[in-house]
């Protein structure tokens, strides 16, 4: 008797998988549980992350209300504000999650399969004054000089996505230097001002136990706000972190008078032939072609010897555009080459991929809160939700091959028939 053939359609439709995440979407809720002492803020809690995840037009304390069934926000501002629950438990929890979801077998963003720890910040435009740290301020995501809060971010990349794994609320001096103004937003008494530097520091220490440190598949990307401060890359140093971080071309590079600068030194050594064209990985379009320049550099104060890693200075253009030029310096195995030390830079978009599914699927910036500590409450529940999305992202990729539907990514094509769903 001849065994027949399961007759099961190759093609996933987007409830099924819409099924399989809600199942996920349930068993991570219950595991956060233990994060909410009480069982009533536990549901509150578990309501708000699916409502951050539902298709809700703008996630405020009205609209996740009224997805759970609320009459009113009371319950959603609760959690916010004075419930009592561990967010620094829940923010350990996530950059976990995040690191174990998005763990590709060695195929990373990075050099020889390593991952990309990237940081940058983002804007939360705010009208008013009483919001902590809101101010006039300069934000790239908001295209300007905007009254806005601004919150520095961390996201791990690797072959399998990128997700966000932390966040710091930063705090300008015309806020620290005002007490009565920090009391009415809740700010502790021990803060002060600490540069965006300084908390990007933080996120890294507290996210060193969790990410391959010791097997060296760790790699720092930075934009020139973080680059550009030698603290930040000799504190990137003292960890043993390679890295390669943008800065300014007025960024000293060598000790010799007329040289020092990365943009002078260009000027007078980078020959035209010099430049080679390498691809800097995928972005949201397609795989990204520059022009590069990149030299190593001696560093006088460092001693000789066998285990002193190289150091960089590497630059790019676009073809089209050759007179416009970014400059990085990068830091890390002497055996690094230039067509893996390009994939750091490269993966800077990343964060800003995670940040863009942050906010549009998933809430981030639609919180109507003015306290220093309802900013953190409601900014890691968002990285929880938009981490189960690119936990899910990468699982269907795995199980698909090539043909997997990035439902909130950019990455791999969508099978032809197939329209993207919303979360479940």
């Amino acid at each position: 008797m001849q065994v027949e053939l399961l007759d099961v359609v190759v093609t996933v439709s987007d409830r099924e998988w819409a099924e399989e995440w809600a199942g996920q979407l349930d068993d991570l809720l219950l595991e956060v549980g233990r994060f909410f002492p009480r069982v009533d803020v536990r549901r509150r809690a578990a309501a708000c992350v699916r409502g951050l995840l539902g298709p809700v037009s703008r996630k405020n304390g009205w609209q996740l209300a009224e997805y759970a069934g609320d009459g009113a926000p009371w319950n959603q501002q609760h959690l916010l504000d004075r419930a009592r629950w561990d967010v620094d438990g829940m923010r350990d929890f996530t950059r976990r999650h995040v690191v174990a979801a998005l763990a590709d077998d060695g195929e990373g963003a990075g050099p020889d399969g390593a991952g990309v720890l990237v940081v940058d910040e983002t804007g939360f435009a705010k009208r008013g004054t009483a919001s902590a740290g809101v101010a006039r301020q300069y934000s790239g995501a908001l295209g300007g000089v905007f009254p806005c809060q601004v919150g520095v971010m961390a996201a791990w990349a690797t072959g399998a996505g990128q997700a966000l794994i932390d966040r710091e609320l930063y705090l300008p001096k015309e806020w620290t230097g005002d007490p009565a103004r920090c009391r009415a937003a809740h700010v502790p008494e021990d803060r002060g001002f600490v540069t965006k530097p300084r908390l990007a520091e933080v996120m890294i220490e507290r996210a060193l136990p969790d990410l391959p440190v010791t097997e060296g598949k760790v790699w720092v990307a930075a934009d020139e706000v973080y680059g550009r401060e030698k603290a930040f890359r000799s504190f990137l140093e003292e960890h043993r972190l390679p890295y390669v971080v943008a800065v300014q071309a007025n960024t000293p590079v060598l000790a010799r008078p007329g040289w020092r600068h990365a943009g002078r030194l260009v000027e007078r050594v980078a020959r035209e032939e010099d430049w080679v064209e390498l691809p800097a990985g995928p972005s949201q379009l397609d795989t990204r072609i520059w022009q590069w320049w990149a030299r190593r550099i001696v560093d006088p104060d460092e001693p000789a010897g066998e285990e002193v890693w190289a150091r960089w200075i590497i630059v790019r253009r676009r073809p089209e555009d050759p007179a416009k030029r970014d400059y990085y310096l990068g830091w890390g195995p002497p055996g690094t080459a230039l067509e893996d030390l390009v994939l750091v830079p490269g993966a800077r978009w990343r964060v800003e991929e995670a940040i863009k599914l942050a906010k549009s699927a998933c809430g981030l910036a639609d919180y109507e809160i003015r306290s220093f500590h309802g900013w953190y409450r409601h900014i890691t529940l968002a990285q929880l939700a938009a981490a189960f999305l690119a936990g899910c992202d990468a699982q269907a990729a795995r199980e698909q091959g090539p043909l997997a539907s990035t439902r909130f990514g950019h990455e791999l094509p969508t099978p032809a028939g197939s329209q993207r769903g919303g979360p479940p």
